[in-house]
């Protein structure tokens, strides 16, 4: 079946249209996203199994949303082989291109003769010597000329990790159909919004009961628990061996808001000859089990039923389960919930709509809507709990929050932990909110916070359950998937069945053993500066790092268009090297030594190109600034011909 007319449909009308019923009831959203339906269970409708080819670039047909009729057809989705011989015969090749050397940016390219696999597709928050950068996303020049082979992008959860870097690749990529859970899928096409990209995307919800094909590759999934409901786990089957990949996970016994790891499903791949399992490293080094999200909402409850004053929670909007635990500990202690900050607002909003989040009338409301409510009536939700700049928090502890003043009894919980590069501005956050006279609980003083990545136990039960002749440990810095390997080799595998790859590397699956080659495929850090991608190289970000901590300075020469020679002294100008009012004696000195390195690089290089001249001038500023400051700005010539 083939959908060529797009329509530019709003969030709401899509998931009307998609998630609403097939009895036809409608839900209903108000100005805070919250929802109504008929008392019917909301039923999800599938992805049928049945669509057009993806042809990228190469043409205008893509694969098209599942309907009712598509859905009765029950045809399975078989990907039509393009022109173009295949790489190699027989082999699956394995090629990360993010997500390995980092804690971000994931995202595995799975090949199989002419069928091409993705799965996830995430960014990365800046690193602190990335000045200026808002994120990283991943380098997909390796796939620029199989365009026309993807047959698909399978995504594990709804976390920007690995959906966040989707609305910059996906029209460089001609636009893949997208598969997943309804809550991931919500949140690509949230997403998708923002860039105005929504009617050229294809987005098929899944059952994840339910197994398809794209091209060679057979696709099974499994739910897994993790901080974000609708997590899942991917079975790959191709004729050359079966991956499995776990996506993050945990084991949860006592999930909150969401449904059990399928431990059977998981259990069954076991005895299924599993070539190779890709499995998070997030939490490699960390003993025993993670805690339960139960035991948070336990602690949570303690703080809301002591607190006198307002209660302000901040936690990431994604942390669906814990927040619906909020809600219902709020209402029951008599306290209305207000929503600070855009990402929490509209993800609870997307969550509400598919119900994954429930709440009273009358209990959500935006903070503007704050008004005179008493204080022992008042629980905050809010963002910013990373310390990020622009935060609603953060507003909230420098006292520019337009809503918020904080005061002596408030109770402020940060319910999260630092991510690594980020403790300084939430211990900045929290002597601030200290300051004003808050009372703030944070991980080092009460468990308000669990994460969502399985530790060193939880990682051996995915080994022994999976029994996979190689263990690929993806997910983290290299010394956290170090640790994984280490737990395989404890469980009793080889040396070179825990294989420990990095971005850019190619694995190779042959009949169902797994190697380690030595190909290597481009995976460089593709910078996203405002609406420049890709624009900003390592020479800008050398720059911005010599400014930052030297400072500039640019010497302006003014010569004659004819001679070459100076018509006057040459001018300078300092930002951030020294001040200019007390350092006279400095700055005639860099005159009379600009003036010289001008004359001298004229007099060596008289038919000399104007960048031979700069670069002369730069060095010899650059030992007399070092020299007699020891000092490294940034060195601008500036050569004028008036």
């Amino acid at each position: 079946m083939h959908d060529d007319k797009k329509t530019d449909e709003t969030l709401e009308q899509w998931i009307n249209k998609n998630v609403g019923g097939a009895a036809g009831e409608k839900i209903v959203f108000d100005s805070l996203g919250k929802t109504t339906a008929s008392q019917n269970p909301v039923v999800v409708k599938p992805f049928s199994g049945h669509a057009a080819p993806h042809q990228g670039h190469t043409g205008t047909t893509r694969a098209a949303r599942p309907t009712p009729a598509a859905s009765a057809a029950k045809k399975p989705f078989l990907q039509k082989k393009l022109p173009g011989a295949p790489l190699r015969k027989g082999i699956l090749r394995c090629i990360p291109l993010g997500g390995l050397d980092e804690v971000g940016k994931n995202m595995m390219v799975f090949e199989y003769e002419n069928d091409i696999v993705i799965v996830d597709m995430g960014f990365q928050f800046p690193e602190e010597d990335m000045l200026g950068i808002d994120y990283v996303i991943p380098d997909v020049s390796y796939l620029m000329d199989k365009i026309d082979r993807i047959r698909g992008i399978l995504i594990t959860h709804g976390h920007l990790d690995h959906i966040g870097a989707i609305p910059y690749l996906l029209p460089k990529l001609g636009f893949p159909p997208i598969f997943s859970a309804k809550l991931s899928i919500a949140l690509v096409k949230k997403r998708l919004e923002e860039f105005g990209l929504e009617s050229k995307a294809t987005l098929h919800v899944i059952d994840p009961a339910k197994s398809f094909e794209l091209g060679n590759f057979h696709v099974d999934w499994f739910r897994v628990n993790h901080s974000i409901p609708d997590g899942l786990g991917i079975v790959l089957r191709t004729p050359a061996g079966t991956i499995v990949h776990t996506g993050d996970f945990k084991f949860d016994y006592t999930p909150v808001f969401q449904q059990p790891a399928d431990y059977a499903k998981i259990a069954a791949l076991g005895s299924q000859g599993i070539a190779a399992l890709f499995s998070d490293s997030t939490n490699a080094l960390k003993p025993g089990n993670t805690m339960s999200e139960k035991k948070i909402g336990e602690t949570l409850e303690e703080i809301i039923k002591g607190a006198k004053g307002r209660i302000i929670i901040a936690a990431f909007s994604s942390l669906i389960g814990r927040i619906q635990q909020i809600i219902n500990h709020a209402h029951y202690y008599g306290r209305k919930v207000f929503l600070s900050g855009r990402s929490m607002a509209d993800t609870i909003s997307i969550a509400q709509q598919l119900q994954f989040i429930k709440a009273p009338p009358g209990l959500l409301h935006p903070v503007t809507k704050i008004g005179r409510t008493k204080d022992e009536n008042v629980l905050i939700l809010t963002t910013g709990a990373q310390g990020e700049s622009m935060s609603a928090l953060t507003r909230m502890a420098l006292g520019d929050h337009s809503q918020i003043l904080i005061k002596k009894d408030d109770t402020v919980v940060i319910s999260a932990s630092p991510i690594p590069g980020n403790e300084r501005s939430i211990y900045t956050v929290i002597n601030n909110l200290v300051r004003l006279g808050a009372k703030v609980i944070f991980n080092q003083v009460m468990d308000v916070h669990t994460s969502g990545h399985a530790q060193r136990e939880d990682l051996k039960l995915m080994i022994n359950l999976v029994k996979p002749r190689a263990l690929v440990p993806v997910h983290g810095e290299i010394f956290m998937r170090q640790a994984h390997a280490e737990i395989g080799r404890e469980l009793g595998m080889t040396e070179n069945n825990t294989i420990v790859i990095e971005n850019g590397d190619v694995l190779e699956i042959i009949n169902g053993e797994a190697r380690k080659t030595s190909e290597r495929v481009t995976a460089n850090y593709i910078m996203i500066d405002g609406k420049g991608v890709g624009d900003v190289g390592a020479q800008i970000i050398m720059d911005r790092q010599i400014m930052s901590e030297n400072g500039v300075l640019a010497v302006l020469f003014t010569l004659d268009p004819k001679t070459k020679k100076l018509i006057r002294d040459p001018e300078v100008i300092s930002r951030g090297f020294i001040y200019m009012k007390e350092s006279q004696e400095i700055i005639n000195e860099t005159i009379v030594v600009s003036k010289k390195a001008y004359e001298e690089a004229m007099a060596k290089m008289p038919n000399g190109k104007r960048g031979e001249i700069k670069a002369y001038i730069r060095g010899s500023l650059d030992r007399f600034s070092h020299r007699k400051i020891e000092r490294n700005p940034l060195v601008l010539p500036i050569l004028i011909e008036v």
